[in-house]
């Protein structure tokens, strides 16, 4: 009634080129089942040696999850199939057939990725589709293969057999941890890595930070009456990478030079080589430097401008790290509530970092005008040591701003400088995003430039 083991491989090739088999092409018995299993198995493990190296160990406490899909398909098997064709187990047989058959296709299309030309921009742009279909098209194929193997038997059974099948072992795959039935061996982690993130001597953490952080804001000069002053807070938030260290001193340095923020001015860093001379960056030191400039300001005159570049999170959360330190990220609603209480009426957001579109519902109204690098749903890019400066804040305010102070031609420019090196580089368009509201564009939408101090006027009229 059954056809022998041997009838499998012919009945496998005419199933992936999607042409009917009779039921009794596929083996039922459970023997073949185990044969097929140890053969997926083995060819499982060796792939995973060539993969992730050898030596390592087999983990032989995976077997139950790796063996969890053949329970399911067992179980669809009994409820869905011709209970007389003894489908429980043949539709286990089938699916493990197919998977073996596809097998080298799969590895063929992930070796690939270790071409030297696989790299770059192809893999930035094309790697994340091209990982999705080599996941997906094997059970794809084998659901159509599936189906066209029931189709004469009942195409409503057919249908569902095969969808179910292919969407309970996805979702098993998708919502488990795999089973890694291979263990690679340890690698050692490099000595420069370590000493990149070196922790941060006790000492300055404990005991000059708040200092550094009292020197800063002690330097900052009150406003003037009758003049628009900015005060500029620049915060560099993860400690990982100097880019954003870099990026932020390179902003304030900007504003003291053309916006009159000298002595109006603080940064705030997260990085282990500046923690002896820059404040670090945390909900306190970056709550404690707004509550202070609002003392400082005229509420009706000033504008303060915060500038913040980290890492992103889909979740709108920006990054502040340190090593060893667990710091709380700062948060739209969070900024929002810094300047509320500290009643910031006039203030210019700029974020710096991935999915930063997400400040803008939480912080636009009519006093203000907030920048971001990306939108809400988007990433942004430079955020590596190779760069010298984020793509946006090169763009932005070490190009436009500084030779032009009308903020919307400024991001207009930089915008389209942004759009053109990620379209050069392989890169999905960022979308930065500017919201300004109607007031703020009516006083602001030119950025005071520097003013000299009133004693420096002075003096200056005595000279001349």
């Amino acid at each position: 009634m059954y056809a022998k083991p041997r009838r499998l491989l012919p009945a496998t090739l005419r199933a992936l080129l999607l042409r009917f088999n009779p039921p009794q092409s596929w083996p039922s018995s459970v023997p073949t089942l185990v044969f097929l299993l140890l053969l997926t198995l083995g060819v499982e493990v060796l792939f995973s040696m060539w993969w992730d190296g050898y030596p390592g160990l087999f983990d032989y406490t995976a077997l139950p999850a790796w063996l969890c899909p053949v329970m399911i398909l067992l179980l669809l098997g009994q409820a869905l199939g011709p209970r007389q064709q003894s489908w429980a187990v043949r539709l286990a047989i089938m699916w493990y057939a197919l998977g073996l058959a596809l097998t080298p296709l799969v590895i063929g299309a992930l070796a690939l990725t270790r071409a030297p030309w696989w790299e770059g921009p192809i893999v930035r742009q094309w790697g994340a589709a091209y990982g999705w279909a080599v996941f997906l098209v094997p059970y794809a194929w084998s659901m159509l293969a599936t189906i066209r193997q029931l189709w004469p038997i009942g195409r409503r059974r057919a249908v569902a057999m095969g969808l179910c099948s292919a969407a309970a072992l996805l979702a098993y795959e998708w919502y488990f941890p795999r089973a890694e039935l291979w263990l690679p061996a340890p690698k050692e982690v490099a000595a420069p890595a370590q000493q990149a993130r070196r922790p941060l001597p006790e000492t300055a953490l404990f005991f000059q930070q708040p200092e550094l952080l009292r020197q800063s804001l002690e330097q900052l000069a009150p406003e003037r009456p009758g003049v628009a002053d900015t005060y500029l807070i620049s915060i560099a938030g993860y400690a990982g990478q100097s880019v954003f260290l870099r990026e932020a001193e390179a902003v304030q340095q900007l504003f003291d030079r053309r916006y009159g923020t000298r002595h109006r001015s603080v940064l705030l860093a997260n990085s282990s080589e500046a923690a002896q001379r820059i404040p670090m960056a945390n909900r306190d030191s970056v709550g404690a430097t707004i509550r202070e400039m609002a003392s400082l300001m005229n509420r009706d005159e000033d504008l303060l401008v915060v500038y913040l570049t980290s890492h992103g999170g889909r979740n709108f959360d920006l990054s502040l790290d340190f090593p060893d330190l667990s710091l709380q990220p700062i948060t739209p609603q969070w900024l929002a509530a810094q300047f509320k209480a500290a009643g910031i009426r006039w203030k210019l957001v700029a974020v710096s970092a991935c999915f930063s579109g997400g400040y803008v519902s939480a912080l636009a109204d009519a006093d203000s005008a907030v920048v971001t690098a990306a939108d809400s749903t988007h990433t942004s890019f430079g955020c590596s040591d190779d760069e010298e400066y984020t793509y946006f804040g090169k763009a932005l305010f070490v190009d436009a701003l500084a030779h032009d102070n009308r903020l919307a031609q400024a991001f207009a420019t930089a915008r389209t400088a942004i759009r053109q090196r990620e379209q050069n580089e392989g890169y999905e368009h960022s979308n930065p995003q500017l919201a300004i509201g109607k007031a703020f564009a009516a006083r602001f939408g030119t950025l005071p430039l520097t003013r000299p101090e009133p004693a420096a006027s002075a003096a200056s009229a005595a000279g001349g």
